[in-house]
């Protein structure tokens, strides 16, 4: 799902009924993958708009300290995407 995710936000006109067809053969049902595309397209669309009017986070929100509590975060391991086509 991350990976269609992330094809579909880099290279929308690529995304193919093969990529409906691998989401649904892991168990994804067609309204997931209606809300997949619909909650990328609305993140998407909320990150260029906040770029294009040049919105600025404030770099310390509060997160950095939330994240020190999760419990699992000496146990994530980075693993690279798979490559869709």
């Amino acid at each position: 799902m991350l990976e269609f995710a992330d094809f579909l936000t880099v290279t929308p006109s690529r995304v193919s009924q093969a990529h409906v067809d691998s989401l649904r053969d892991s168990g994804w049902s067609d309204e997931d993958v209606v809300d997949i595309v619909h909650i990328t397209s609305l993140f998407n669309y909320l990150v260029r708009v906040a770029d294009g009017l040049g919105v600025e986070l404030p770099p310390n929100r509060g997160q950095e300290e939330i994240t020190q509590q999760l419990s699992f975060r000496d146990d994530i391991v980075l693993k690279p995407f798979g490559i869709i086509a």
